[in-house]
């Protein structure tokens, strides 16, 4: 059987362009906009010394703690309205254990995930299913976070059983369809499987039904890693047009910094549990300060040819230390060519040293490491 087609825009040029609903027809089931959610800029998430510590324990019969892997160990994040912060590292420093947090998948062991000044943490019952409603996820492999024996129609309208009060029994089909074609899906696929679709169409599902419950805010947990590069155009075209359509805040995770700047207004870089560098995407990108993010834009392939030569190359020695067992100090100070004594004894503080943006290095300094020009 072929594989279907995406209904609507298949370039990245045309997902940007995309028009609301002509008059005259329904809106989609989506987010109010952003006039009737309030003001922009103000904060809807707050994130303050959040840690996630999840035991080591040995024996079969009669198990004991021996130790804890520390996957998130002080992370500190605010997010405002209509905002989109990305946070950035690379595989194993905590970034999808910080969104399972978030949205309540997980329970902090210290810290506090503040929504609009309650503590998510301390919520339960009707207040913790209602949070989950206004706080939506989309996860990084739209072939596992699809049930393959539901239909696309049941996956989207399926938060709906829980929160009925979103969506009358009476008209659900048309809602869910509405929302497949905002998203660039045939409205007649709702009758359909996971398992005929593409990558790319599946994640643009995972997408829908995130919208489904009209949340505030959507933590994007790596949503385009497992997709090729022009789909990759596609679905982030497609997430900031919905953005500025209903007034949704973004805390969008990923490795890939080409992606994270072009979508993200501040970006936070992450290592072994904790945030070294924080800041907006121009002052990230143009003028790094941590030098972790130095050597991590360093990594990052350019497509001009002749600008490659123009970008600084830093290697980087030794592996990531285990999080069971972090370096004292300075975390990133057994692969840091500035260490020093004071690396070990003092963990530094994400602080401004003078570069015009926090970063949590003792011998801070701005370095253009990538041409300002490229995007």
């Amino acid at each position: 059987m072929s594989e279907p087609r995406e209904h609507g825009a298949t370039a990245a040029s045309s997902l940007s362009t995309s028009s609301p609903s002509t008059p005259g027809t329904p809106a989609p089931a989506g987010p109010a906009r952003a006039g009737a959610r309030g003001a922009m800029g103000e904060s809807l998430l707050e994130v303050r010394g959040l840690q996630k510590h999840f035991p080591l324990t040995q024996g079969i019969v009669f198990k004991r703690t021996i130790g804890h892997v520390r996957a998130v160990d002080g992370v500190d994040l605010t997010l405002r309205r209509g905002e989109t912060v990305g946070l950035v590292g690379e595989s194993g420093c905590g970034k999808s254990t910080v969104s399972k947090l978030i949205v309540a998948l997980e329970r902090p062991t210290a810290g506090s995930i503040l929504y609009k000044g309650k503590d998510v943490a301390r919520m339960g019952g009707r207040a913790l299913k209602a949070y989950r409603r206004e706080v939506q996820i989309i996860f990084q492999d739209p072939y596992a976070s699809l049930n393959p024996r539901m239909t696309v129609g049941d996956i989207v309208a399926e938060g709906w059983a829980v929160h009925d009060d979103v969506a009358p029994r009476k008209g659900r089909l048309k809602r869910t369809q509405e929302l497949l074609d905002r998203v660039g899906l045939n409205p007649d696929y709702v009758n359909r499987y996971p398992h005929q679709f593409s990558g790319g169409q599946r994640q643009r599902i995972g997408i829908a039904r995130a919208l489904a419950l009209q949340p505030e805010v959507i933590v994007c947990d790596e949503p385009v890693s497992a997709l090729d590069v022009s789909v990759q155009a596609q679905v982030v075209n497609l997430l900031e047009d919905l953005q500025d359509e209903f007034g949704l805040s973004y805390l969008f995770i990923a490795h890939d910094l080409s992606v994270v700047r072009h979508i993200s207004d501040r970006v936070a870089v992450m290592y072994l549990g904790s945030i070294v560098e924080e800041g907006t995407d121009e002052q990230v990108y143009a003028s790094p300060s941590h030098p972790y993010t130095q050597a991590l834009l360093s990594s990052v392939p350019l497509h001009e040819p002749h600008l490659r030569g123009q970008k600084d190359r830093i290697l980087l020695q030794g592996d990531v230390p285990s999080p069971a067992d972090p370096p004292s100090g300075c975390r990133f100070r057994t692969r840091c060519w500035k260490a020093q004594d004071v690396c070990a004894q003092e963990a530094p503080a994400l602080v401004d040293r003078g570069q015009g943006h926090p970063s949590a290095c003792h011998f801070a300094e701005a370095r253009m490491v990538v041409p300002v020009d490229v995007e």
